[in-house]
């Protein structure tokens, strides 16, 4: 049995007026009685499950492919819901059409299952420029119908799951000197980038919590990285119409894993080619520490066909992290006029270890 209070985090922060830029103050339950039992998380669940979809692009016309992954949704009956970006094809087109649809599903996972799912976004290219390249960065409808909470870092103490959330449609570095912000505001805007404010916040909010009185359990926790943009290539055989790779990337996708790989985070989540694919990186930290990261991209979950798709197909990711410490993935896909059906593997991202979260896989090395 547990007793939970009502607890806010960094008081002193909300006191001098340093709220995090990314989402707001954390609100946590706290367990007062931690008698937790192997195999089970401190909510009771013996696995969470994440449902991850991205590149919708909403046009206004049909959604029906999208129905039929918010169909599936349902079936599910995730914990947490991913979107890495692109819900509409550009900042014109009515965003609230497949927020709603969204919502009213959310909804009825709780009605059907008994929980409601925790709902995480990030912006894409086209949620924020026109035709996903040209014009000012529009953010307006984007940040009015998802919240602060949504769209921010979140850590929960009973599901031992850390979601960290990054906007990788940034200009120009504030940071940087006149000719990076030069070629930079002159390049096309589809291209990645986190600036270093949001890099040094997101720092900030994990030492944060592993100074808190829920140090352990962040440590303990499964940690996601949401992201639009690749920190890694895709992999193709083909020459698309733009190959530019550069398009695709993170600018600054060094940095980024660096960050991630020094909180122990074991998964990265995006979207942006609507090519999935799942790969895996082994770095050595400052203390010779290996440490391993997954990778899973997001094909579409509803634009019409294009020449990637017409290759792959439509997709979403269904992600499941038991208590016993394994992480798996399941890539959905749905070809021609066929129903969404899995993979032909279930991708391990982490097997099964004496820590229910962390993530990394450790031994000692060259650094």
């Amino acid at each position: 049995m547990y007793t939970y209070k009502l607890e806010k985090m960094f008081p002193d922060r909300k006191e001098n007026g340093q709220m995090d830029r990314m989402g707001p103050m954390p609100l946590f339950l706290k367990p007062t009685d931690r008698n937790l039992t192997r195999g089970s998380f401190p909510n009771g669940n013996s696995e969470i499950k994440i449902f991850h979809m991205s590149d919708i692009h909403y046009d206004g016309k049909s959604t029906e492919i999208f129905e039929s992954v918010l169909g599936h949704l349902l079936d599910e009956g995730p914990h947490y819901v991913v979107i890495t970006g692109d819900i509409v094809e550009g900042p014109t087109e009515d965003l609230s059409v497949p927020v709603t649809m969204i919502r009213n599903v959310l909804r009825d996972v709780k009605r059907f299952f008994g929980h409601a799912p925790r709902l995480r976004v990030v912006p894409g290219n086209h949620d924020l420029f026109y035709n996903g390249m040209y014009g000012f960065r529009r953010t307006g409808k984007f940040y009015e119908l998802f919240t602060e909470e949504e769209r921010g870092h979140h850590f929960s103490p009973d599901d031992l799951i850390t979601v960290a959330a990054f906007d990788s449609n940034q200009i120009l570095e504030p940071r940087g000197g006149f000719l990076r912000k030069m070629s930079q505001f002159l390049r096309i805007m589809s291209h990645g980038l986190i600036i270093e404010r949001d890099l040094d916040e997101f720092s900030d909010w994990a030492r944060g919590l592993k100074r808190s009185i829920y140090g352990s359990e962040y440590r303990d926790s499964f940690k996601i990285a949401l992201l639009h943009h690749h920190p890694m290539p895709a992999k193709y055989n083909f020459l698309p119409r733009m190959a530019d790779e550069a398009y695709m990337m993170l600018e600054n996708a060094g940095v980024f894993l660096y960050r991630l790989i020094q909180e122990d985070f074991s998964l990265i989540l995006h979207g942006h080619r609507h090519y999935p694919q799942f790969c895996r990186a082994t770095y050595y930290d400052q203390n010779g520490v290996e440490k391993e990261i997954g990778v899973l991209g997001c094909g579409s979950s509803g634009k019409k066909a294009d020449e990637w798709i017409r290759i792959v197909g439509h997709n979403f990711n269904v992600i499941t992290v038991r208590g016993d410490g394994s992480v798996s993935a399941v890539q959905y896909f749905k070809r021609g006029t066929s129903d969404f059906l899995p993979g032909l593997r279930e991708i391990e991202i982490k097997k099964q270890d004496n820590i229910r979260g962390g993530g990394t896989e450790r031994r000692q090395g060259a650094f």
